[in-house]
């Protein structure tokens, strides 16, 4: 798969003691939050319509995941755990993140899953019009809601993979098994 800084949430991103979110977002447009986006998708009486789209409807081809990976262990001398939440907002207006709406989460993660080298990889799920409505959600991001106690040490890379390779998915069956 081929990575660039557009679908980086997060880079060596320390997660100790406070939730927090990802250090940077995902704009379907491509501008960035605060800047207007350079195609129009439709027109309204004030112009412009805001634009959105629902990355978790795939492209017929796969559906988007998130990949996260533990770049520093997690070290706690409690029982610290860490949630790791996809949000998604419409445009406010002003091209920027309106009101975030969690979409999809994982469990509760304790320290002794957050190993260097772990990761984790979820599906971004389509989103249901009862949440926007007929809004599409222009920016993505994740939420790192650390709980119970804190980490002393612990950082993650995060990427969405719009289109992931299959071939992780593929079960290994042991040698000289019967087709």
């Amino acid at each position: 798969m081929f990575l660039d800084a557009l679908v980086q949430l997060s880079t060596a991103q320390a997660l100790t003691s406070t939730s927090v979110a990802s250090a940077n977002l995902y704009d379907v447009t491509g501008a960035g939050s605060g800047n207007a986006p350079n195609m129009i998708g439709g027109i309204t009486s004030s112009g412009n319509a805001l634009i959105g789209f629902d990355i978790g409807a795939g492209d017929g081809m796969a559906i988007p995941e998130i990949f996260v990976d533990v770049t520093t262990a997690f070290v706690t001398a409690g029982s610290a755990t860490l949630q790791i939440q996809l949000q998604a907002a419409p445009d406010n207006g002003s091209n920027a993140p309106g009101s975030y709406v969690t979409i999809s989460e994982t469990d509760a993660l304790t320290a002794a899953q957050l190993t260097i080298g772990a990761s984790f990889q979820f599906q971004v799920p389509p989103i249901p019009k009862t949440i926007f409505g007929e809004a599409m959600p222009r920016f993505y991001r994740l939420y790192y809601v650390i709980g119970t106690s804190t980490f002393s040490a612990g950082s993650v890379n995060a990427n969405i993979v719009l289109n992931p390779s299959q071939a992780t998915k593929i079960q290994n069956y042991p040698s000289n098994y019967i087709a």
